[in-house]
C-alpha cells in the first residue's frame, strides 16, 4: 500500500456518511426516549406543579428532546452530503465506547441478544 496504511487499518475503515448516519439515528432515538420520559412523567409532574425547580427541570427535559432532534437532523443532513468514497478508521473512537449495544449500533452491525453480558452492564430495574 502506498499510503502507509496496514491491512489492519483498512479493515477498520468505514464510510464517513455511514458513521454520520449512525450518529444521527442515535441522536433521534435519544430524542424519542426523552420525549417518552416527558409523556410518562407528566402525571407525577402535576403533583409537584408548585415546585419552581421542577418546572425548570421539565423545561430542561423538553429542551433536551428538541436539541437531540436538531442534532439528529444536522448530522443526518451532513452525512447525506458526504461523498460515498470518503472513509475513516473509526476503530479507535469505537474502542472508547463502553456501552456495547451503542457500540454495535454505531458500527452498523446487529446487536447480539446477550450484549449485556459482554460488557458487564447491569440492569437492576
Amino acid at each position: 500500500m502506498s499510503d502507509g496504511c496496514s491491512d489492519e487499518d483498512e479493515r477498520h475503515h468505514a464510510p464517513l456518511h455511514s458513521i454520520f448516519e449512525a450518529l444521527g439515528e442515535e441522536f433521534f432515538e435519544l430524542s424519542r426516549l426523552t420525549e417518552s420520559f416527558q409523556t410518562n412523567l407528566s402525571p407525577a409532574l402535576l403533583q409537584v406543579a408548585d415546585n419552581a425547580q421542577c418546572h425548570r427541570d421539565v423545561q430542561s427535559l423538553d429542551l433536551l428532546a428538541q436539541r437531540l432532534t436538531a442534532l439528529s437532523n444536522y448530522v443526518l443532513t451532513i452525512g447525506r452530503l458526504l461523498p460515498a468514497e470518503w472513509q475513516v478508521n473509526s476503530h479507535h473512537a469505537l474502542s472508547n465506547i463502553t456501552l456495547s449495544d451503542l457500540k454495535y449500533r454505531l458500527e452498523g452491525v446487529p446487536v447480539p441478544e446477550n450484549v449485556e453480558r459482554e460488557s458487564g452492564e447491569l440492569e437492576i430495574f
